[in-house]
């Protein structure tokens, strides 16, 4: 049996995921059970998440990703 590991399951997400998965667990105090593919019963932590967006790029919010559009408009 194969034995499910949240740290590598994290990896395969993609970054917009895990901020999901961020706010889910913060909703739910810091755990959150895992539900996608019938997986019930595997629960994720905030802690989990966050070490794997610390190895993750920024993702810019709206304000930043409006200065990076118009400074690369400026630039052509």
């Amino acid at each position: 049996m194969k034995t499910w590991n949240p740290t590598e399951y994290l990896k395969g997400l993609h970054t917009r995921q895990l901020l999901a998965h961020l706010q889910k667990c913060r909703v739910f105090h810091g755990r959150y059970d895992v539900l996608e593919n019938d997986h019930s019963g595997w629960e994720v932590t905030t802690e989990q998440v966050k070490a794997e967006l610390a190895t993750r790029e920024h993702v810019p919010n709206k304000i930043e990703a409006k200065a990076i559009r118009q400074e690369r408009a400026r630039m052509k």
